[in-house]
């Protein structure tokens, strides 16, 4: 979907085996993943109801501000930007050609930071106002002689890549997504890479092994071990990882991963 920082809910303490235990905003609590996704699964995902449904529900509620997109946290922008830039320019070998800008929302990340690293930048977002607000932002010519390319109202899960990329960002986007969905992504923007390319991945991370389920917005925060067996089920590797530093106490800790 789209992009905002979490609040620090806890989530309870998940089992020490390969199996990840987890609980909703509302009380549920599921001794695995497994057992969620039966139970969404009883629902069709894209209807009212459904996991994917409620999410664009939810955020054709949300206002295209940055502050929207931030969940009224527009204060971290600039520290977010920052690392992440730095985190990106550290990536080994790295090509400087064309991104994807996934779960783009109104272009925030696009805008600030890879148009400045990359010389065509394409979005993918399914939320059409969203959308609509990110090609006003990205309407005037970018000083460096970098560009916008393709505009894309879709969801990733949704996405079949047509173009080869350097960067594929996934950033507080993949909470969204279900397991196997999450696993079906990965694998189709891993092939979608160049030689030099990456797939630079930014998202909430419980401090526990646990998952927590927002039913709010219907989107599930993972732990690292959660996100480490959804990446070898992908078949892409961990090149680079590190904790955002700048963050607020009271917010979910979020990190980052480069992905080849």
């Amino acid at each position: 979907m789209s992009h905002l920082p979490r609040t620090g809910k806890r989530a309870p303490k998940g089992a020490k085996s390969k199996t990840i235990a987890g609980s909703s905003t509302e009380g549920a609590v599921y001794q695995n993943a497994e057992e969620l996704w039966k139970q969404v699964g009883e629902e069709d995902l894209y209807s009212d109801k459904g996991w994917y449904g409620k999410s664009l529900q939810y955020w054709e509620k949300i206002p295209p501000t940055v502050n929207g997109v931030l969940g009224g946290m527009e204060h971290v922008h600039d520290s977010d930007i920052k690392e992440s830039e730095a985190f990106i320019r550290s990536l080994p070998s790295r090509g400087e050609g064309r991104a994807l800008d996934c779960g783009a929302g109104i272009g925030r990340i696009t805008r600030h930071l890879l148009l400045r690293l990359y010389s065509v930048v394409d979005l993918l977002e399914p939320v059409g106002k969203m959308l609509d607000q990110a090609k006003l932002e990205l309407s005037a010519p970018d000083s460096s002689g970098h560009q916008v390319g393709h505009f894309y109202q879709t969801s990733m899960e949704k996405h079949t890549p047509e173009e080869k990329y350097d960067l594929v960002v996934i950033q507080w986007a993949a909470i969204y997504l279900t397991d196997d969905d999450f696993v079906k992504v990965f694998k189709q923007y891993k092939e979608s890479l160049t030689e030099n390319g990456y797939i630079f991945f930014k998202e909430n991370c419980s401090s526990q092994e646990s998952f927590l389920v927002d039913c709010d917005d219907s989107s599930l925060t993972r732990s690292d071990k959660h996100y480490k067996q959804l990446f070898e089920r992908a078949g892409v590797r961990v090149v680079k990882e590190a904790f955002q530093k700048d963050w607020p106490n009271n917010l979910m800790k979020v990190k980052m991963y480069g992905l080849k």
